[in-house]
């Protein structure tokens, strides 16, 4: 991500350096488990982290934004899978348009993130392992053509992805004592999928399915535990929000940064299994130093319920019941405007 960033970067330098006004900017927020200033995250958490480069040009009362972030989480588990990671690449363009004499600005944003795909060499089915790992009590292949991206190594692959449109209107020198305020409602279209050879155990209900487990059927218990996987029909989350900003000076080019956001969210076409929230929280707060041209700042950030609305790609069946739990990070961005 960092990689084409650069090269983005590189190749508009001409014209963002003679023809725009604008600013290039990088972030890099991260978290650990181990780490006892961050509010408690579930038992599986291990680590996570985000890296975010940006472009904003702007001309007349027109402007541009482009945007590529890279998602990484980490999981261990005590069950099958135990290592587990998300990586995800997002890229995002927003265009704009500013009057107020530039104290305004109303956006559209067109969204798509991708998740690398996962490949699970074990899987815990109830309390029976299935897959090529040491501790496995059956391993399962399947010689039909679409399993073929498995290499007869895995027992399961995941993907996801998501697209997304955001309207977003802002305003600088908002009510109150805010600094500005943005209302922003998007709408994102989530598309999760699947492969096991596992599944022809359902498919067919054959001898290995009535198998006898513990005073149980094989099949079921595989049933069970396919049910809770990222639902393979598409669904849409659509979200409306409120954030805004305000200030402090501290010393002459350093000053306290505050920024609170409320959303609400509703998932349309999404098979539940337990309580999701409708709604989370954010509050930011930054450190930032600013000269004419540079500004950089570091901060934390913590959400109610872990990162519900604000990153998509890791909402689904399987990982619904974590999405009660707070969450927060700390990070640096760097900042230069032209």
């Amino acid at each position: 991500m960092l990689i084409r960033f650069s090269i983005l970067s590189f190749l508009l330098a001409p014209f963002y350096l003679y023809s725009f006004n604008g600013y290039i900017s990088v972030d890099h927020s991260a978290t650990e488990k181990d780490w006892d200033f961050m509010p408690s995250i579930t038992n599986s958490f291990k680590s996570s982290d985000s890296s975010k480069g940006e472009i904003y040009m702007e001309i007349s009362n027109f402007g541009i934004k482009l945007t590529e972030t890279n998602f990484f989480l980490e999981l261990e588990r005590s069950s099958e899978p135990k290592k587990l990671d998300l990586n995800a690449n997002s890229s995002n363009i927003e265009l704009l348009y500013l009057f107020d004499n530039k104290n305004k600005s109303i956006s559209l944003n067109i969204g798509r993130q991708e998740a690398d795909d996962q490949f699970i060499d074990c899987y815990s089915f109830s309390s029976v392992i299935i897959g090529s790992c040491d501790d496995a009590r059956l391993s399962i292949s399947n010689s039909k053509e679409k399993y073929d991206p498995l290499n007869d190594t895995s027992i399961m692959m995941i993907s996801g992805s998501n697209e997304s449109i955001k309207l977003n209107f802002n305003s600088i020198k908002g009510l109150f004592n805010l600094y500005d305020y943005d209302v922003f409602f998007s709408f994102t279209k989530n598309d999760f999928n699947w492969l096991t050879p596992v599944e022809e155990i359902i498919l067919n209900k054959g001898f290995i399915y009535n198998l006898g487990f513990q005073g149980r059927k094989l099949g079921e218990l595989i049933e069970e535990s396919l049910s809770i996987l990222p639902q393979r029909d598409n669904w849409n989350t659509m979200t409306i929000g409120l954030e805004s900003s305000t200030y402090y000076n501290i010393f002459n080019d350093t000053y306290l940064l505050i920024e609170p956001t409320l959303i609400f969210v509703h998932q349309d076409g999404y098979s539940q299994i337990s309580e999701i929230p409708n709604y989370n929280v954010r509050l930011k707060t930054s450190i930032v130093y600013a000269k004419t041209n540079f500004q950089m700042s570091v901060y934390g950030s913590i959400y109610k319920n872990n990162l519900y609305g604000f990153e998509n790609i890791t909402f689904n069946q399987r990982s619904e019941h974590h999405f009660s739990s707070k969450y927060g990070n700390i990070g640096l961005e760097v900042k230069y405007l032209f």
